[in-house]
């Protein structure tokens, strides 16, 4: 039987609030008193160029997934599955839906879709190989959607969001969980887990 190992954060992740000020206008008659008031004239059109961005959760540092509301960690890397195989990464579970990100700099050199005959074991996967490494790809499986406009060839950078959780593929419905997986110089696959550590705060390591 595996025990639990709960690793507890030292410090407190303080979130900044963003705040946004709306100008108005002003108008002075001639004789009023003098207001502190900078009245600003902008010739021509107002017209809003930026797009809006959605305020995003930030990546833990080193670590593939965001952590809330579920994480519990699985050294399961190497253990026996069916057909002779065993599973080349460790199994992440999650709740539907969290964020995956990129891991390291990269480019999309894999994506498969649930459904297709290559994707029976991994349902929707995609592999980033990482940029200037060699050939050393990671790989992230059973996602239930890809994030909008990734797909083979995307250009990624470390902390990128590339999907979300799921359970496509052959965990069976509802055994929500990110496979992920590393493979240095584009070679083997080694266990992941000791380049997680220290998993961040809110996370649970199943040994």
């Amino acid at each position: 039987m595996k025990h639990l190992l709960q690793r507890q954060s030292l410090g407190v992740l303080l979130l900044g609030v963003l705040v946004l000020t709306t100008s108005s206008s002003w108008s002075v008659d001639a004789g009023a008193a003098p207001q502190a008031v900078s009245v600003v004239t902008i010739d021509g059109p107002a017209a809003a160029t930026a797009s809006a961005q959605r305020l995003g959760v930030l990546p833990p540092d080193n670590f593939p997934m965001e952590v809330s509301p579920r994480c519990y960690v699985l050294n399961n890397f190497g253990d026996d599955r069916s057909g002779g195989r065993s599973h080349a990464g460790v199994d992440i579970l999650a709740s539907l839906g969290q964020d995956i990100y990129a891991m390291a700099d990269g480019t999309v050199t894999v994506q498969t879709f649930a459904g297709a005959s290559n994707a029976t074991l991994s349902g929707n996967l995609l592999r980033v190989t990482h940029t200037n490494a060699g050939g050393t790809y990671t790989t992230y499986g059973h996602l239930s959607a890809f994030a909008p406009g990734i797909t083979k060839g995307s250009v990624v950078r470390k902390g990128q969001l590339l999907g979300y959780v799921g359970d496509t593929g052959n965990p069976g419905p509802g055994n929500y969980h990110l496979h992920y997986e590393i493979h240095p110089k584009g070679g083997a696959a080694i266990d992941p887990l000791p380049t997680l550590l220290p998993v961040p705060a809110g996370c649970t390591i199943y040994w």
